[in-house]
């Protein structure tokens, strides 16, 4: 398993930009006009907060997953999620997502993110001693 470090953006926190961006993720899949009513708080990845800090928050992700793309998915939500995307990185992922049937999802992670392991998550307190 790895992790995405999320960090607070405008009015976002860093939880609630989490939050955000895994629900967006599953809405690639399942576009909310779609969705059963129990599907209401499905999302793509796990949110985890950090024990010591409730002000960071991390994705658990995995980069083999499989990310369905409907052909109606609106990705506005999801991009505006990382407003360090260039225009033309933008472009690239909207129209990578939009044509293809099916991407792992490392493919479309934004460069400017970086996906820790294990054991920086560890180092960096991620994990209470009893859960070594």
């Amino acid at each position: 398993m790895e992790w995405i470090l999320i960090e607070p953006e405008g009015q976002l926190n860093s939880l609630q930009r989490a939050q955000i961006i895994s629900r967006e993720l599953y809405n690639i899949m399942r576009p909310v006009f779609l969705q059963r009513e129990d599907e209401a708080d499905s999302n793509m990845f796990a949110v985890e907060i950090h024990p010591d800090d409730a002000t960071r928050a991390a994705l658990r992700i995995k980069r083999d997953e499989v990310i369905t793309a409907h052909p109606s998915c609106n990705l506005e939500r999801l991009v505006s999620m990382f407003p360090e995307l260039t225009p033309d990185e933008r472009y690239t992922l909207s129209s990578t997502i939009h044509q293809l049937d099916a991407i792992l999802f490392e493919h479309i992670v934004p460069a400017s993110v970086t996906i820790r392991d294990f054991t920086y998550m560890f180092d960096n307190g991620w994990f209470p001693p009893d859960d070594e």
